[in-house]
């Protein structure tokens, strides 16, 4: 498992660690351009780019100054020569942590902004709502997870369009995995009739429980999720799951016409 270090802050002491952002020309080598200009001052740590569909990219970056006397003027200046930067700005740190304060969020699409967990705060949470309401809090969680599932699940419908139930099933798991809910796999068995979906490193039971058995909050999610990118009906039982000492969550679902027969 590799996980990799979230964009929107930087946690270091070093006063010659800088935060940049430019925007630059959407053209072929703009890009490398922008990045070889920051080579020349600056020993990048983290990075990441997007298009802004106007003509326009956006870079945004951590990065160490490779001089010791290196500060946010001499780079924005540096940056300011390339004819590829349309503007930029630099930021220095220091106190313990360098944030991105040019961006206000994260988006996991285009109009579909998102928030970030702690995972083991999320698991906790699970917990103490289950220790407040019992089994109501269980009957929450799962309704819970099962309504955000159904909006996921016509989302992924709408942006990745008809196939086969099993490879949209699967791309599902794969966004599970890059958002940190886990990391899923899918056997389909009974010819198509029956779901298995293995989750390691399940979000839900990140962390012990002396009062939940099951993950309903993730259980709810995938039995809407699956039912709304199939618009079938679907039974779903955890047969595995880390609280009850097991080494993955295991969840199996079946459609309702097979359950009958």
């Amino acid at each position: 498992m590799s996980r990799r270090p979230y964009p929107g802050f930087y946690f270091s002491n070093d006063a010659r660690m800088f935060h940049v952002v430019v925007k630059m020309k959407d053209v072929p080598g703009a890009l490398s351009d922008v990045l070889s200009t920051l080579h020349e001052t600056v020993d990048l740590v983290s990075s990441f780019s997007y298009n802004l569909g106007d003509g326009t990219a956006m870079l945004s970056c951590f990065g160490r100054s490779l001089s010791p006397d290196g500060n946010p003027a001499q780079v924005k200046a540096a940056l300011e020569q390339s004819p590829m930067v349309v503007e930029c700005q630099v930021k220095k740190g220091g106190n313990g942590v360098i944030v991105d304060t040019y961006h206000d969020g994260v988006e996991i699409a285009p109009g579909r902004p998102a928030i970030v967990i702690d995972v083991a705060g999320f698991s906790r949470v699970c917990d103490h709502i289950s220790k407040l309401m019992g089994t109501g809090g269980e009957t929450i969680l799962f309704e819970e997870g099962s309504a955000l599932g159904q909006m996921s699940g016509r989302f992924l419908k709408d942006k990745i369009g008809q196939g086969r139930l099993d490879q949209r099933v699967e791309a599902a798991l794969d966004m599970y995995k890059a958002a940190g809910w886990g990391s899923g796999s899918l056997d389909v068995e009974r010819n198509g009739a029956q779901y298995r979906i293995t989750v390691r490193n399940c979000l839900e039971c990140s962390e012990p429980s002396a009062v939940r058995k099951e993950c309903v909050f993730l259980k709810g999610h995938l039995l809407r999720l699956v039912g709304s990118l199939s618009g079938e009906e679907f039974g779903i039982e955890e047969t595995k799951c880390r609280l009850r000492g097991a080494d993955c969550c295991e969840f199996l679902l079946a459609r309702r016409e097979a359950e009958a027969t």
